[in-house]
């Protein structure tokens, strides 16, 4: 059984500390972070959207402007005032110059080089264009080139090369494989005057007269 002092002191505790007990409340951290934390972001009501939207203060985008085209050089025309997108042709430099006057003197030399035959030719007979020929004349003697035949175009048999071609300062022989002729055609021709060469053409054995000129 307590003793009486004993039940005084707790009587006295309970009737002291009891209405501190009662105001204190647990410690809760989570609620404590929530409610320091900042409001969130409210959403946009109905009437804002029928309003028109929400107003964000975006930045203005910037106008996509076209760019304008920088001035063109036009080679071998006067640029007056009023040109504003040309400009004159700047001059060749010392190596440019140099570069080119070579350029052409090599020109000039592969052209002085070329024999009289260099070209394009026709050989026709009285019913029209029977071959045309493309001639390399190197001008030291050797001549070279090939042929097409007018009459089939497109056929893979159609156009070759000169087998053998054989020339004196007055005549000329060529020698070809045509496809479907039997064996080679060959042309035996003579000079004339202003250029131009007549002669026979042989195919499968029949002999046409013939006459060779510039295209």
């Amino acid at each position: 059984m307590t003793p009486p002092r004993v039940r005084a002191a707790l009587l006295a505790f309970v009737l002291i500390f009891a209405p501190a007990l009662a105001s204190a409340q647990p410690v809760d951290p989570i609620g404590d972070l929530l409610k320091s934390a900042p409001p969130a972001p409210s959403q946009p009501s109905d009437e804002d959207e029928e309003a028109g939207g929400v107003d964000l203060d975006l930045p203005d985008a910037a106008p996509n402007t076209p760019s304008r085209p920088g001035p063109v050089s036009v080679p071998g025309q006067r640029v007056l005032v009023d040109d504003h997108n040309r400009t004159p042709e700047p001059p060749l430099t010392s190596a440019e110059r140099g570069y080119e006057s070579r350029i052409r003197a090599g020109f000039s030399a592969a052209e002085n080089r070329q024999g009289a035959l260099e070209g394009r030719w026709l050989v026709r007979s009285q019913a029209g264009t029977l071959y045309a020929f493309q001639l390399i004349d190197s001008g030291s003697g050797t001549l070279d080139g090939a042929w097409s035949d007018p009459r089939r175009p497109g056929a893979l048999t159609g156009s070759g090369y000169i087998r053998s071609a054989s020339r004196s300062p007055d005549r000329l022989t060529l020698s070809f494989e045509a496809p479907p002729h039997r064996g080679a055609v060959q042309l035996q021709l003579r000079a004339e005057p202003a250029g131009q060469w007549s002669g026979v053409l042989s195919e499968d054995g029949v002999e046409v007269s013939v006459r060779m000129q510039r295209d």
